[in-house]
């Protein structure tokens, strides 16, 4: 009875599904190519198995014959032949050989089985780190998301497409053949006119900053700075709105300086276009209740998350950013803002505050990589804007870090003339676009609605005779 409920647990393995991989490369050159493609030395659990697949994959990338003659004189020139058994056991190997048509296969078991076996270890080594009991438990906790992200990663490579498959959409990322894709795109433009330019990224829904900077871009680390007051919170919380709400897009924000309950209030202000002082004191007329009423039945249906936890680290941020994108899917993050983020703690004390936001600024562009979304940063700009003639913000204005310079894909000025003089171009904002990696650079004017906090498209409302015109 005791025999029976004892056993000996072996890392997870396909000794025959390594065997047939290997016979089917020695024995065909399509299964050579496409072995070597999918697979890596690691993935194979037997060590004579690893050092027969280095040989062949050796012969793969130098374009050379692999049979069973050539691979063993390969082996007996390192010395490694009879390591794996001689050249009796490469023979049984290529005898052993399936079907090469189904390579891929065979192939996909033993990836599956190292995927496992990778789980197991990083699992170990994160049970030794919290057996420890380290004194930066958040930071544990980072590196254990980090290794499990990382397999998941590895999980979903893919050896090279032929453009076939791509065109086909076999292995395209739509999963669409081109043309048909390219007809719908044809179809859309004829019902929407030439007038609406097409981007590639994500829309912000401001039609002059994307045809500037050809919308919000995966990977992209952008910076939004300006001066405490210029509106720099309302206008992040508008590009979230634009593209949760109108572009159905998953969202996430880090505000670190204001609440969750003060994010929604501004978000029903602007949404609903009813005035902020009217919501806090409850003196609305019928029609703006049921505006009201309306926004709030509209926005709970959409997800945009919002995590109000003060104080995190850059560490904490990074492993609750992916934990919304592996919850909600989420496709654009905004974080309000950067200097209110602490690094990860590993920095002397003695190290000034500007190698801190260096560290946090690198985090946050590995972060957009990793997660494979646009990331919005917003900074605070130093008091030398104010001491300038004409207030205009330039890069060298970002306080504590010429790493943002650095490390950003985009960076965006905020500017309003009316908060230094209430007769300069009252009413209107300046958004200006002093980096752009992927594009040009330039000023797109905006129209700045105080009391909804709204910033909208300039153009439409100059147009439809507001005092704007003039400007």
């Amino acid at each position: 009875m005791m025999d029976a409920e004892v056993q000996v647990k072996t890392a997870p393995n396909s000794k025959e599904s390594e065997m047939m991989v290997l016979g089917c490369m020695l024995t065909s050159v399509n299964a050579l190519n496409i072995a070597a493609d999918m697979l890596d030395d690691s993935d194979f659990y037997y060590t004579e198995h690893k050092i027969i697949f280095q040989s062949l994959k050796t012969a793969y990338k130098s374009e050379k014959p692999a049979d069973v003659h050539l691979i063993c004189e390969d082996l007996k020139r390192q010395g490694k032949l009879q390591a794996v058994g001689g050249p009796g056991y490469v023979t049984t190997l290529a005898q052993y050989a399936g079907t090469s048509a189904h390579i891929e296969e065979y192939a996909a078991i033993i990836h599956d089985k190292s995927i496992l076996r990778r789980m197991i270890n990083a699992s170990q080594m994160i049970e030794k780190k919290a057996l420890s009991e380290p004194p930066d438990v958040a930071l544990v906790l980072d590196e254990a998301q980090q290794f499990f992200f990382k397999i998941s990663q590895s999980s979903r490579a893919s050896s090279g497409a032929l453009i076939k498959e791509i065109l086909t959409g076999v292995k395209s990322e739509s999963g669409q053949p081109f043309l048909k894709i390219l007809q719908q795109r044809q179809e859309s433009y004829q019902e929407k006119g030439p007038n609406e330019t097409g981007i590639t990224g994500i829309s912000t829904h401001y039609v002059d900053l994307d045809k500037m900077i050809n919308g919000f871009n995966n990977s992209n680390l952008m910076i939004l700075a300006a001066r405490p007051a210029m509106g720099k919170t309302a206008l992040a919380l508008n590009f979230a709105e634009n593209i949760c709400f109108k572009s159905r897009i998953p969202t996430g924000i880090f505000s670190l300086e204001m609440s969750a309950e003060q994010l929604v209030h501004r978000l029903i202000c602007s949404h609903s276009e009813v005035e902020s002082d009217k919501i806090k004191t409850g003196s609305l007329n019928g029609d703006e209740y049921q505006r009201i009423v309306q926004t709030v039945n509209e926005i709970q249906e959409h997800p945009l998350v919002i995590d109000d936890q003060p104080g995190i680290s850059i560490n904490d941020l990074r492993a609750r950013a992916r934990r919304m994108k592996e919850n909600y899917n989420i496709g654009f993050l905004v974080v309000d803002y950067l200097q209110l983020l602490s690094g990860s703690g590993t920095h002397k004390a003695a190290e000034s505050r500007q190698v801190e936001i260096s560290e946090i600024s690198r985090n946050m562009k590995n972060l957009a990589r990793e997660l494979n979304i646009p990331i919005m940063c917003l900074s605070q700009l130093s008091r030398k804007v104010e001491e300038r003639q004409g207030h205009r913000p330039m890069m060298s204005d970002l306080r504590e870090s010429g790493s943002l310079e650095q490390d950003s894909d985009l960076i965006m000025f905020l500017l309003r003339r009316e908060y230094y003089d209430a007769n300069d171009k009252p009413g209107m904002a300046e958004l200006i676009v002093a980096k752009n990696r992927h594009g040009g650079i330039g000023t797109v004017n905006l129209t700045f609605r105080k009391e909804i906090a709204q910033f909208a498209n300039y153009a439409s409302f100059a147009y439809a005779g507001h005092p704007e015109d003039d400007y």
